[in-house]
């Protein structure tokens, strides 16, 4: 059997998860886990009114918005909020097509 990481909930609660918000992701680093959700427009609208503020808020505001449960040391602890911040860009899920002139 696994052992048991700090924040983990149950599948009952993934489960819900995904039937409210679609997919949902993990992040693990040294024995925790958080969940978080992909990022909707209005959380990105919401974050890009914090860039002029602090562009740094951008990805603090878009944490906040997408996240669902876990260990909040992940988020609220820089040295894994820094590492979790890496993966904003890949958790909005984006569909990219063709562009051209014509």
């Amino acid at each position: 059997m696994s052992k048991q990481l700090i924040g983990q909930v149950s599948q009952e609660q993934i489960d819900a998860w995904k039937k409210e918000h679609g997919k949902v992701f993990a992040y693990k680093i040294e024995g925790r886990i958080g969940y978080l959700r992909t990022v909707s427009r209005d959380v990105y609208s919401l974050a890009a009114t914090k860039v002029s503020s602090s562009p740094a808020k951008f990805n603090e505001t878009v944490i906040n918005g997408i996240w669902l449960g876990g260990d909040e040391a992940i988020r609220k602890e820089d040295r894994y909020y820094f590492g979790l911040s890496d993966f904003v860009e890949e958790l909005m899920n984006k569909k990219k097509g063709e562009l051209g002139e014509l």
